[in-house]
Formats: structure tokens, sequence, C-alpha cells
């Protein structure tokens, strides 16, 4: 693993692309190493979004986070991807993921072999990216490219993955205590090995009103919530009824039933909510499990503009000491 962390933002390309990139630039002006764009077929696209984001831009990291296999197949990726770096040389990162379920469900697309595809995507996209012919197939593209892929995880299994075939892991959890129980997984598994990216996704929410920071985040930890794993939804206490309650709302965008429903611990697991000064301590114990890049998630507030700059200031702080 590297030693100097670093400190990464998701933008969820909702708005306008003239917004999302907006965004972008002050994220760079603040002195952010890299931007992550979500992936959700809902939302605006995410390689349209990166592109104008690339022509903004001159220094920041891109890349997308994630993508999944069942609904871009591995040559797509591989060529959005080698495009892109066209646009922003040396700038460029890839994470693959196996994608939230029910959503995909909501088009028709059944999540199978999760693993093995994950693990498979990433192999093809970085054999074509590197010039590799794949049984009669290669890219017609003159530069090859060798981005850093990360793999999008929450659970043992898929983090293992991520250290056998990808150059980092995107640890979706902003449970203190799960993000430490992923570290140790990781950890062991690396046996020491170096160059290895161990980064947090979080999906923040901060406000002075910890109430409102805590509405904002609702609706995004309940698309984390639903689209996780019965295992992981049983260690966590959520029944079936529960999920399948929150699923329903996010399907019929009944956000008023959502708010009612999510008095529960889950939404302490799928997203970091509050103050200010509870994200700085949380981020400052998180670097401290060894964490090497922290990525703040959407909504990051109810005031997303106000929140990117009162981050940057967290992590000047955190910098400095």
């Amino acid at each position: 693993m590297s030693d100097r962390p670093a400190f990464t933002v998701e933008l969820v390309p909702r708005d306008p692309l003239w917004k999302t990139a907006l965004l972008s630039v002050i994220c760079e002006r603040l002195g952010f190493d890299g931007l992550w764009v979500s992936d959700h077929f809902f939302n605006r696209n995410v390689f349209i979004a990166l592109t104008e984001i690339a022509h903004r831009t001159r220094r920041i990291m891109l890349g997308p986070a994630v993508v999944n296999p069942y609904l871009h197949h591995p040559v797509t990726i591989a060529q959005m991807v080698a495009t892109l770096h066209e646009l922003a040389e040396g700038r460029v990162r890839l994470a693959v993921g196996a994608g939230d379920s029910i959503s995909l469900s909501r088009i028709g697309i059944k999540r199978y072999r999760p693993l093995e595809r994950v693990a498979q995507c990433v192999k093809t996209v970085r054999d074509l990216l590197s010039g590799k012919t794949m049984t009669n197939l290669r890219l017609e593209i003159p530069a090859t490219v060798s981005p850093p892929i990360f793999v999008g995880a929450q659970g043992r299994r898929m983090m293992e993955v991520a250290v056998e075939v990808a150059d980092g892991v995107l640890v979706n959890w902003s449970n203190l205590q799960r993000l430490r129980e992923s570290s140790k997984i990781v950890a062991a598994r690396l046996g020491g090995r170096d160059g290895f990216t161990l980064g947090a996704h979080l999906i923040v929410s901060i406000h002075e009103d910890p109430a409102k920071a805590r509405k904002t985040a609702v609706p995004f930890a309940a698309y984390l919530m639903v689209g996780s794993s019965e295992d992981i939804l049983d260690s966590l206490g959520v029944s079936a009824n529960m999920r399948d309650e929150v699923a329903r709302c996010l399907t019929a965008f009944d956000w008023e039933r959502l708010y009612s429903i999510s008095g529960g611990e889950w939404v302490d697991y799928f997203s970091i909510w509050g103050t200010p000064a509870r994200l700085e301590e949380d981020i400052s114990v998180i670097l401290e499990m060894g964490y090497n890049e922290i990525v703040f998630g959407g909504p990051l507030g109810p005031r997303p503009y106000t929140a990117i700059r009162t981050i940057s200031k967290i992590i000047g702080r955190l910098k400095r000491g």
C-alpha cells in the first residue's frame, strides 16, 4: 500500500452536466486528488459525464465507480476507458463491481455468479487495454492504456477477489466496525504485498443540523441496503420484510414512506451522517485502520457545494495533523 492517502470525491450525475462539471472544477481547485462518477441507468450517463469533466479539468484523477459487467459488456468498458484516456491521458482509473441487484432487476437483468463475472471483467478489460488480441478481438485504438483497476466490494469474498485480480478495492461500508473488519480481511489476503490501494467508499451527508444530514443520507443508504446480500443483511438484523418494503419505496419513489421506516440502525451502516466534526473524527479513525484512499460519496449533504468546501477544510486539517 502507498504511504500518502488520497482524498477523492464521488459525484452523482443527477443534475444537468454543466452543474456536475462545475462541481468537478471546484473539487480540483480545492485540492482533491480524484473524482469518481457513479453509474446508475436512471441518472445521466457516467462516461458522457466523465467526458465533460475531462474537458473542464487538468490535474485531477477521473473514473467511473462503479460499473458492472451486466449492464456494460467488458469490451465496451475497455473501449470507453481507452477513449476517455485520449481526453485525460494519465488521469483515468476504473472501478468495477457486481452492481445493485434491485436496480438491475428493474430493467430485466438478473445478477448471477457475481464473483466470477467481476473477476473476468477485470481481466478482460486489462488485456484489451494492454493491446492483447482475445479470440480474434482487439481494440483498434493506437495507444495502450494501463489504468489502475479497482473492485467495489462489501463482502469478504469480493474483497478477496479484488486482492487477487485488481490494483485496489473500494470497500462499500460507512460503518467503523465494518471498515475495521474489512481492512483486516484485505491485509490478511495481501500478506504484505505493496502497491495495493485500500479505499473506503463512504456515503457522506454533513450539515450542522444532524437531522437534516440524516434525512439527506436515507435514500442513498437505502439503495446500498437493498442491494446487499442476504448474508450481510442478516448480520445487520435487517429482516426480509424491511428490505422488501424499502425496495418498494425506492421503486415507487415513495420518499415519505421511506423516511418514515428509516429509523433503524441500518442507515448508520451504509452512511456517515451528522456534523462536520463527526465526519472529521471518523475519517481520522479510518486512516488509522490503514485505508489509503477516502472516497467521499454522495449525497455529501443537503447543500453539496457547501459540503465539498467543508470537507476540503477537514482534509487540510488532517494532512497538517
